[in-house]
């Protein structure tokens, strides 16, 4: 066993077995399992491509947890994504799962089991949407299609995906408002190299502020040594919310690499009635190699009520294909 496994998991295998050692004390309680999910579908136009039928969003799954006793409670998730089998994905075009699935597979989005203990969680996540993109990015990361994470195709400005798989994570206890996680990937059996992604960030999330700072190390083929530090931070002012991040890309093998580069995004919301929102995002990387690209996006929602709403949107890139979307969002 490395170093770094022995820190990585010492920690781990501590709070666990100091949270079990009193699971006599109680009785084993179960909340769940619940069903979710949510269908939103509609019509994208992207140029110099036959308007299409979509499934920007389809998901469902189950959850819940198992409270063994006051000091451990052991949450499971298990969600599969249904809008890659639905559309029909080309190089224009992208939908979740399609980065590594054919046409007409069904993505499982989150297979993970949490142990929540007094000294933090312990997070074992075969697949699992990113951490990383939730806390860090997610201030701009508001709309429908144009969501801009490095599995979007065309779309992406960022290097971070939004989807993770073989996942080891460690979060601590909050602290007033303040929250450390750590987390491996293994995204290659056959390197001979257990952890080829290394992260850590550091997040705040109390009444209007919320911010995040992340760094990660990445080795998958045909990057040796790609470090990602990105910087996220939004702000609600009630009727309107800010939201921006600055995302640098640092390829120490080769800066000249298509890897290495910035990017950073804005995005400012507003709740015009309780019937009526709207956003408006700009974005923009700095690739080398001509692949630099920046996009526009704005859109508009009526909400029907908490669940239901339809949208317009619109985005306009300076490289690649512009496109419009308009749909139906129902979560049940």
């Amino acid at each position: 066993m490395t170093t770094l496994q022995r820190l990585t998991l010492t920690p781990l295998a501590f709070a666990l077995a100091t949270a079990v050692s009193g699971q006599a004390l109680a009785d084993t309680q179960h909340s769940g399992p619940t069903f979710s999910g949510n269908v939103t579908g509609g019509v994208l136009d992207v140029s110099d491509r036959d308007l299409d039928l979509w499934a920007f969003r389809a998901e469902a799954g189950v959850g819940g947890v198992y409270t063994v006793n006051p000091s451990l409670r052991i949450r499971y998730d298990l969600v599969a994504d249904f809008a890659n089998a639905i559309n029909s994905v080309d190089e224009q075009t992208w939908t979740p799962g399609a980065y590594r699935q054919d046409d007409g597979e069904i993505y499982l989005r989150t297979a993970r089991v949490l142990l929540m203990t007094d000294y933090g969680t312990i997070g074992l996540q075969p697949r699992v949407p990113s951490g990383s993109w939730g806390q860090i990015y997610n201030n701009i990361d508001v709309f429908e299609y144009n969501r801009f994470h490095a599995q979007t195709g065309q779309n992406a400005i960022f290097g971070q995906g939004e989807q993770g798989f073989n996942v080891l994570s460690y979060g601590s206890p909050r602290f007033g408002g303040f929250q450390v996680i750590g987390a491996v990937l293994t995204t290659n059996a056959q390197n001979d190299q257990d952890f080829d992604v290394v992260s850590g960030r550091l997040v705040y999330n109390e009444g209007p502020l919320n911010f995040g700072i992340g760094h990660t190390e990445v080795r998958r083929p045909g990057i040796d040594n790609l470090h990602r530090t990105a910087f996220g931070i939004g702000y609600d002012f009630g009727m309107v919310q800010l939201g921006g991040v600055y995302e640098r890309n640092d390829d120490r093998e080769n800066s000249n690499s298509a890897s290495d580069f910035d990017a950073w995004g804005v995005n400012v919301s507003a709740n015009l009635s309780d019937a009526w929102s709207v956003s408006l995002g700009y974005a923009e990387n700095n690739r080398n190699f001509d692949l630099d690209n920046d996009a526009w996006v704005g859109i508009v929602r009526h909400h029907f009520n908490d669940k239901v709403y339809g949208f317009l949107e619109a985005a306009r890139y300076d490289r690649t294909d512009n496109n419009v979307a308009a749909g139906l969002s129902v979560s049940f």
